[in-house]
Parts: C-alpha cells; structure tokens; sequence
C-alpha cells in the first residue's frame, strides 16, 4: 500500500504544513478552523490556514483528501453550531463548504483498504440505527457515508450524552472517544478506523479495538501508526 500522511483536526494551527512537501496520498481528519482562545490563534488566522489547505487540495485533486469534522458541520448549518461558532465568519466558510467551485472538495469518508478514515468514528449503535438508509446508497461504507451525509445531513448532526447531546450515539463526526472504550460490539470487525475529534493530552495515539484516535496536535505516517506499540 501506498505512504499515507494522516494530518488530525488543525483548528487554524500549522502542524500540517510538511504535507506540502509530501509525495505520497494526505488525508485530513477535518476540523480546520474555530481555533483553541489559549492557543492565540485568530479566527483569521484559522481561515487562511483552511484556505490554504483547501489550495493545496486544488492542486493536488488526486492525492488530498478534506474530511468534514464538526467544526465544519455548523458552517453547513448554523442551527446546528457548536463551541466556537463564528457568526463573523459564517457566509465565507459556508461558501468554500457549499459554493459551486470548492464544495466537491470535501466529504464524510475515505476507505483506503482495511482502513476507514473518518472525522469521529463510526458507531455500531449509530451505523444500525441508519443501515437501511446507508444501504439504500450502492458501493463501499466510505461512499455510503458521503452519499447519506448528501440525502440526510442532519442524520450527521446527532450528539450523544458524552457531547452534551441527546442522542443515543454520536454520529460519526460527533462520536467522542469514550463512547468507542464503551461499546460492546463494533460495526465492521475487518475495519479499523483512523479518527481526530476527541482530543489526546499524550503525544501517543490512542489504540482501542477497532478506532485509532490521532487527535494531539502532530502528523503520522500510516506505516508509523500501524507499527506503533
């Protein structure tokens, strides 16, 4: 297979530039601006880091995949924001998420062998609860996922407990990591799930079962990540 460069939630941050310079497939886990206030990142700062992201995904259509993660979902939709929303900057991120020239450029889900990138996780609890309408889509669960999110994107807005929603499972770019350590039965044994979204405090990658979470700040090659002990 392939080198993969894995580059987990960015939120306006300038970890992920190597991948400018990398030759081999990147694949962002989403969440790119609504930056940390303790990390004195601007929220115009967020929004060119995403811009130049987005550029960089122009010039290389093959290679670059933009996941959607959370903090892109309320620029969808601002019924649905979430911490740090921007009502400042809500008409131009909607526009690079939805506009005519730039919106193809991202999606829920990217397959890659036994591998399912996506921003949160895919649940069991969740992936049951939508398997008719996921089915009802032809191909492999990675394009199921981007066609649901097209047909019924508010089945992506479901928050559980653990996020402080009210919904039994956390859709998979809302899932928190805690849901995953509890879960007794995982929705594809022949999967494992790369993720961001629930934040790490260690520079290790967190590995449970079947979802390997990624988000602290740092890039990771898929052979490291695949060898890491």
């Amino acid at each position: 297979m392939k080198e993969i460069l894995i580059v987990p939630d960015v939120h306006g941050r300038t970890f992920w530039e190597p991948a400018l310079d990398f030759e081999g497939e990147v694949i962002f886990l989403g969440d790119y601006t609504d930056p940390y206030p303790k990390e004195n990142i601007s929220m115009a700062d967020a929004c060119n880091e995403m811009l130049r992201i987005v550029d960089f995904k122009r010039r290389n259509p093959e290679r670059v995949t933009l996941l959607i993660g959370n903090h892109e979902l309320h620029y969808y939709d601002m019924d649905y924001r979430c911490s740090r929303f921007s009502f400042k900057y809500y008409d131009k991120i909607h526009e690079l998420l939805t506009g005519e020239e730039t919106a193809g450029m991202f999606q829920i889900s990217r397959l890659v062998g036994q591998y399912l990138f996506v921003h949160a996780g895919v649940l069991n609890g969740w992936y049951e609860a939508h398997r008719e309408e996921l089915n009802a889509h032809p191909g492999k669960i990675d394009e199921q996922l981007n066609a649901l999110f097209n047909s019924n994107q508010e089945s992506y807005f479901e928050i559980s407990l653990f996020r402080g929603g009210f919904h039994s499972y956390g859709s998979p770019i809302w899932a928190d990591k805690y849901e995953f350590l509890n879960e007794r039965t995982v929705f594809n044994e022949e999967l494992i799930q790369i993720v961001g979204h629930s934040q790490l405090q260690s520079e290790e990658p967190l590995k449970h079962r079947q979802i390997w979470i990624t988000d602290n700040r740092r890039l990771y090659r898929l052979s490291e990540l695949e060898s890491w002990n």
